[in-house]
């Protein structure tokens, strides 16, 4: 609470008086920015849409403080923070709901592979995000906007036709499977994921898809991580083109510090935490299709990146 503002105050803004209406405005700011930045974290975890969202909604809420002070009908000060507070509130609510469900323009098609995405990433959705850019077969793969939009479709929406995440994803196909029949999903937008009519499939177009898909994920988990432990753990293995260091004894830890503007002490822990964030997500995306597997990769995991036993 501002207690600097009146009811003096209150009332002769409610007149329309210019000096008066600042002071409520300067009073009420600070609330409205952080209201604001709560909105657009609904929205985005960060960078550029974070960014626009924030700049937005703060011009939501201060016009929702204007607007509301004339309809404030009560006598204390405490009353109009709160009235004025709940209003801005419910503003940011609707502004969020409608770039999530009109504004995002999301497309049902969009959604589905979004959706499919997500029981890959175990729920996470700004992983499912990126893997909805680079996973699905060539033409069913959305653009940025359309992945973003579609992200934000989900988060919004109370009911939709997509599948829930009780349904298990099968990688073969990039369809839902329910109780071993096959749901509509994905796999109504996607024919072949292989480029050519089922019944010509070789083994030939498997291990190549199947190595497409590997690549594209190990790509979108590292997007999602953090920046230290997403370049360590790129120039520790030549992810991506970039100059390869290596790790462990046979490691270059000095000339992959300077590369990247860090400390020897920074680069270790940032490849060891940035190994089993990594690994966490990558056997969830496994998990889905091929529970086994996962199981056997997260022991793996558990060993080679133990303090004792990393490779």
């Amino acid at each position: 609470m501002n207690d600097t503002l009146t009811m003096d105050q209150v009332r002769a803004a409610q007149d329309n008086d210019i000096a008066a209406t600042t002071a409520v405005i300067e009073a009420t700011e600070s609330r409205v920015v952080r209201l604001a930045e709560k909105a657009a974290r609904r929205m985005s975890n960060g960078g550029d849409t974070y960014m626009n969202m924030r700049d937005e909604f703060e011009q939501v809420g201060r016009i929702a403080v204007w607007e509301s002070v004339s309809r404030f009908n009560g006598d204390t000060v405490d009353s109009f923070f709160g009235f004025i507070y709940s209003t801005v509130e419910a503003a940011l609510l609707d502004a969020v709901r409608d770039e999530r469900n009109g504004g995002a323009g999301a497309d049902h098609n969009a959604v589905k592979t979004f959706a499919s995405m997500l029981e890959m990433a175990d729920g996470d959705v700004f992983l499912a995000e990126k893997l909805a850019q680079t996973v699905p077969p060539a033409g069913q793969r959305l653009s940025a906007d359309r992945a973003n939009a579609a992200r934000l479709s989900w988060q919004g929406s109370s009911s939709l036709d997509v599948p829930t995440r009780q349904s298990q994803w099968a990688e073969s196909d990039y369809s839902f499977k329910t109780g071993g029949t096959q749901g509509g999903t994905v796999a109504e937008a996607l024919e072949s994921p292989y480029g050519v009519p089922d019944d010509l499939v070789t083994s030939g177009d498997i291990s190549r898809e199947e190595s497409r898909v590997k690549h594209a994920v190990v790509t979108s988990i590292l997007e999602v991580m953090g920046q230290n432990q997403r370049d360590v753990i790129r120039h520790s293995f030549g992810i991506g083109g970039v100059t390869f260091y290596g790790h462990g004894a046979a490691g270059d830890d000095e000339g992959l510090a300077e590369e990247l503007g860090l400390t020897v002490a920074q680069v270790r822990p940032a490849r060891s935490k940035g190994l089993k964030a990594f690994a966490k997500r990558y056997v969830k995306t496994v998990e889905a299709s091929d529970p086994e597997r996962a199981e056997a990769m997260a022991l793996a995991a558990a060993k080679n990146l133990s303090a004792g036993g990393r490779k």
